[in-house]
């Protein structure tokens, strides 16, 4: 049996669409939330959630499904040991605040087990997803952003030094969200986006991680 063990009220400055958007980008995990995740592999995606084997940074294997709600206002959030076992729910409902803003009011669950310190358990997962959502609402602001102004925002380029001291231009952002593409060419002049890890050659614009094209060189 799945017990409440606590809650959290957060305000966000994003619309309520960027962050049910932000729930189910399951590639990010590993990069925004580093503190947290070592790794991610994907069993399913749909429109409605997805289902994903995640290792954690200290080296706990588990499976994570997340489910969103039917009227794409909430979700929940469940993980699994490997034996397949529930270890933890996280329920979330989000309420539409006046312009891009929205209040995310989550409510955590854990087995109902002997000895189980409630008050503790609650804070560690209090803390754990204030942190998670402090680090996933630059990211939705950044997003809102690309929609907004579209193409123009992705032609805006930036002058980064290759590993050979010459120079060339590369985007603001990257070409899969509209991310910033604040990470700088490394000594192959590959860049590496810090949302979620594709990477590119600076000099040709080639996604070398092959999940999305990547952009033209300007002449």
């Amino acid at each position: 049996m799945m017990i409440e063990v606590g809650e959290l009220t957060r305000e966000v400055g994003a619309t309520a669409a960027r962050a049910i958007e932000d729930e189910l980008d399951w590639e990010h995990l590993p990069h925004v939330h580093a503190f947290a995740f070592d790794s991610i592999a994907l069993n399913h995606a749909d429109r409605n959630g997805w289902d994903a084997n995640v290792v954690l940074r200290d080296g706990q294997a588990m499976r994570m499904t997340v489910v969103l709600d039917a009227d794409r206002l909430g979700y929940t959030n469940a993980t699994f040991d490997t034996d397949g076992t529930e270890n933890g729910r996280t329920v979330c409902r989000i309420t539409p605040d006046q312009g891009d803003h929205c209040t995310m009011h989550l409510r955590f669950f854990v087995p109902d087990r002997p000895n189980l310190d409630k008050p503790a358990v609650g804070q560690f997962y209090s803390d754990m997803w204030a942190r998670l959502i402090d680090e996933d609402e630059p990211k939705m602001i950044y997003r809102a952003r690309a929609l907004r102004e579209g193409a123009k925002l992705y032609r805006e380029r930036r002058q980064v030094t290759l590993a050979d001291g010459s120079a060339c231009d590369v985007p603001l952002v990257c070409p899969h969200q509209g991310l910033p593409l604040t990470c700088e060419p490394d000594s192959d002049n590959m860049m590496t986006c810090p949302w979620h890890g594709y990477r590119f050659d600076a000099r040709t614009g080639q996604c070398l991680s092959g999940q999305i094209k990547g952009w033209r060189q300007l002449s």
